[in-house]
């Protein structure tokens, strides 16, 4: 099923690059909020309640290409910093509670279909949904036994001294992603986008050969719900209705 689906998504890429007009460029960057979901265990629920939520962030390009106003379909290059951020009660410094901070970098290509809509000349909404595959290809953790800091603050790709690589993670991520925002153009060709975006990660995050052991049979999914905040240009006017000329 999932190779029909990327079939899919493979051949509407090619598709789309044919021709070489009415397409867009966009640049991406989106605040997100990531944790790690378990299932497939007695203590699952346990597992979600102890495992946190962090503050986080993706960027990377995006290229859109119109089959016609109300279709499109996007791919393009983007960083994920996904993870988890924990909270110790049983450790600490200075009043406050010892975190864990993990973060998973991953770089990935999605594939996405979209649907447009217009609501006036210069807004119209946007229903997306999509693949994303990737590489996971570092792993950092900081708390007070791998990188000996009690309440670590995260950074831009975590490059601070107290900083430990481990290997937890599936090194392969494929999750799908859905989302709704809007479009509004800012000039007849410069286009602002912000849209809300679910990702659910589809295949085991779990390294079995991985640092963490367990007996227990759980799995993992590093999922994330983010906005996506775009800026792109298009390079021809044929794409857009007669009614969105300015």
């Amino acid at each position: 099923m999932r190779r029909a689906i990327l079939g899919l998504f493979l051949l509407l890429s090619l598709q789309a690059t044919a021709g070489g007009e009415k397409f867009q460029i966009n640049l991406i960057v989106a605040p997100t909020a990531e944790w790690m979901w378990f299932n497939r265990s007695p203590f699952a629920s346990a597992y979600n309640d102890l495992w946190g939520t962090k503050l986080s962030y993706n960027f990377g390009i995006e290229y859109k290409r119109f089959f016609d106003p109300s279709l499109s379909f996007s791919t393009g290059l983007l960083y994920m910093n996904k993870g988890f951020r924990n909270v110790d009660p049983s450790a600490g410094v200075d009043g406050e509670k010892g975190v864990t901070l993990m973060s998973a970098h991953v770089v990935a290509i999605p594939l996405t279909l979209n649907a447009h809509h217009d609501i006036t000349r210069r807004v119209e909404m946007i229903y997306s949904l999509g693949l994303v595959t990737g590489y996971l290809f570092q792993e950092r953790v900081r708390n007070r036994n791998y990188s000996d800091e009690e309440v670590p603050e995260q950074g831009i790709l975590d490059a601070t001294n107290g900083v430990a690589n481990v290997n937890i993670f599936n090194d392969i991520y494929v999750g799908v992603h859905a989302g709704i925002g809007i479009s509004a153009y800012l000039k007849s060709r410069v286009v602002l986008v912000v849209q809300p975006m679910f990702q659910f990660q589809i295949n085991n995050a779990r390294d079995y050969l991985g640092q963490f052991a367990s007996s227990d049979p759980f799995n993992a999914r590093l999922n994330s719900f983010g906005v996506d905040l775009k800026i792109g240009y298009f390079f021809t006017k044929q794409v857009r209705n007669q009614t969105k000329d300015i």
